[in-house]
This record gives C-alpha cells, structure tokens and sequence, in this order.
C-alpha cells in the first residue's frame, strides 16, 4: 500500500526538469491565441450550440494515440532498450499525472490507474471507476452543454493562424485536438507524456505563420518550442465566499498542475453567469494560482506524492517479476513479457495494488503496437549480444 496524507509529502519541491517538446499530434489543428488581456466581454457560449459537433462519450480512454505517435516516430526518438527497471520510462497523459499528484488533497473522486511492463517500458492508463462510467453514460444535457461551453469558449479566443482573428460564428467541432508530446524527469523517473494544448500565445511578439511547407519533424518541433502556449478555461463568476474557496481548493490545483507540467506560465479564465455569457476576461500568472490558494494546497506536496506514486509502481512491478521470474527477470525486462498491475484509490484510503487486470479481455497496447514497438531495435540488440 502507499499511504495518502499531505503531511507526509511536505518536504521540499522534488526534481523536475523542464518539459521539453519531442513530438506533436494533431498538428493541422494547431490555433492562436492573438488577444491575451483581462477585459470586459460579451461571449455567448450557445451561439450555434445546436450544431456543435461532440465528441462520443469517452469510456475509459485508452493510450491509441500516444501509441501511434511512438511508432510513427520511433527511428527519430531512438529510444533506448531498458534491461534495468531504475531506466524504465513511463508512457502516458498528462491528465492522469495531473490527477495523481492532486490525489493527497482530493475527497471527492477516486481513480483506477493500470500500469503495463513491456520491453522496459512502463504504460500507465487510467480506467474508469463504475461510478464514473455511469456518470458518462448518463450525461445530462445540462452536463452537455457545460463541455460544449468550453470548447465553445476556444473558439472565441482561438484562431487558425497567428494574422487572423478568431471565428466563433461556426458550429464547434469538439473531436479536433492538438497535442504535444514532452519529456522530462522527475528525481529519478523519466516520463514521456502527451497533453493536449490550447494555442500559441501571439500578443507579446509576432509569430511567424505555421511552417506548412517544411513537413520535416525536427523543423516543426523547432518551431512549437520556440513558441509559448496559453492554457484558457472557463468558470462561473465568484460572488461569495464559498464559491471562492471552492475555486481555490479544487480548481487552481488542477489548473496549476496542468499548467506546470507543460511548461505554460499564463492562463487566461472567462468568467461566465448561468446562461453562457462570457462576460469577463482575466489572466493569470501560473506561479500566482499556486501562492493565492497556499492555504489549501501546495505544489510540493503535489509532486512529492507524483513522486513517491511512480517510485510504489516500480517497487510492485519489481516485486511481481521477481515472484514469476527470479532476479533474472529484474536483470532483463526486454525478456520478460507483458506485465500488468492495478493500483486504485479511494478517498480516506490508501492506494492499492492487484493483479485484477486482465489485458486480454481490455488491451490498452494494441496488438499492431506490440507486434511492432521495438523489433527493429531488439534485433540490433540481439546482433550485438552476438558479436
């Protein structure tokens, strides 16, 4: 077990180096952010709400792209082939680091999480709770309609090159996304994660137009990390001081985790009443949501759990190999096979681990990735071995 108490985790902020962008996905839905300002607006969030374009209801979102991009970039990342779990680098998304290091201050909503050993790497999934698969079942239109507003909200601040400005009067198409992939360590896990983004900001300096001609990886990475993304959000006007404390114990510290494993420094908040309308707009400094909400949580506490979270994983994979194959089997990963454990939590609890996943009857790796992923690599590795 891995216990979840804050005062646990108050020693000081871990090592995290800098998230540095390795790839891209999505990248022909890549948008600019032209006007970056708290001010007065009027943005109606409904406008063509009934022709919006939703996405199906995700149920237990699996790592399909994350795989796609890895064998499509697989000759240029040349990652190496890892025997030593203390290598082993982690696959996932952001959103489930996020809601990992938020897990010592969240009372609310527990997580299943899988995680797979598989020629030295390690996949984390997150899996849905059966309460939170009836939740997506079961959406209200009301439910609906607070995720169109989001979307809705881009669109008003989004456009598709930085010399043009946005166009919100067309219907939104909620399954466009664009995501980049970073890595980058924390103490001693290397992690490799995608996240989707918001937009390039383009207000403090021009920004040249996309490189459209230039389909060469290493030029476009060039370009997206020369570049600053904004993250946007929307939230109901804070009028008393309960909604203020919510706002500060909840949501900044899931705004402030995302925002700092990419990198971003500024995020901009539409403030909206009861019926859609945007009518304020204010801009954060990333390093403020996390000092005005120091009496609810703090960031260390966050990534020290993250932390101690990826270091438990290990341990219970370690402990597994050793069971079904001897030290011999921590000493080669690439020849052990696939591996999995399930680690759930639940609020007041401790964070568990089990064999009660079967990746057969649920495979998050895909069968065109495990037959592929590596091969090429492995062989070189087994003609050296030989030499």
């Amino acid at each position: 077990m891995l216990h979840v108490d804050a005062r646990d985790y108050c020693k000081p902020f871990p090592n995290f180096g800098k998230p540095k962008i390795i790839g891209y996905i999505g990248i022909e839905n890549l948008k600019y952010a032209c006007q970056i300002a708290g001010k007065r607006v009027n943005f109606d969030l409904n406008l063509h709400l009934d022709r919006v374009k939703r996405k199906p209801p995700d149920l237990d979102v699996k790592l399909t792209e994350l795989l796609k991009f890895l064998i499509e970039h697989e000759s240029r990342l040349k990652f190496p082939l890892e025997n030593q779990l203390a290598a082993a680098k982690y696959f996932c998304y952001r959103g489930l680091l996020t809601c990992v290091a938020c897990t010592p201050y969240e009372n609310r909503e527990p997580w299943k999480i899988v995680a797979i050993l598989y020629k030295g790497n390690i996949y984390l999934c997150a899996r849905d709770t059966e309460e939170k698969r009836k939740q997506k079942l079961n959406m209200s239109e009301k439910d609906k309609q607070f995720t169109s507003w989001g979307y809705k909200f881009e669109q008003y601040m989004l456009s598709d090159r930085p010399d043009i400005e946005p166009n919100p009067n067309l219907p939104v198409d909620e399954t466009e996304e664009f995501s980049l992939v970073f890595t980058t360590h924390l103490n001693n896990h290397k992690i490799v994660y995608g996240a989707e983004m918001d937009g390039i900001r383009c207000d403090k300096s021009p920004v040249p137009p996309f490189p459209n001609a230039e389909r060469n990886p290493d030029k476009i990475i060039e370009y997206l990390s020369s570049n600053e993304f904004i993250e946007l959000k929307t939230n109901r006007h804070i009028e008393f001081s309960r909604q203020e404390i919510n706002f500060k114990r909840f949501k900044t510290k899931k705004w402030w985790c995302q925002s700092f494993l990419v990198g971003i420094d500024t995020l901009l908040c539409g403030y909206r009443n009861d019926d859609g309308i945007v009518e304020e707009l204010k801009v954060y400094d990333v390093r403020d949501i996390a000092k005005m909400s120091e009496k609810y949580w703090k960031p260390n506490v966050c990534f020290n759990f993250l932390d101690a979270f990826l270091t438990f994983v290990k341990r219970s994979l370690a402990k597994k190999i050793k069971h079904k194959f001897g030290q011999k089997g921590l000493d080669k990963l690439q020849e052990v096979p696939l591996t999995c454990l399930l680690f759930e939590w639940a609020p007041h609890s401790s964070v568990r681990v089990s064999d009660n996943y079967c990746h057969e009857d649920d495979p998050i790796l895909l069968e065109w990735f495990v037959q592929n992923f590596g091969k090429s690599k492995a062989l070189q590795l087994k003609f050296k071995e030989k030499c």
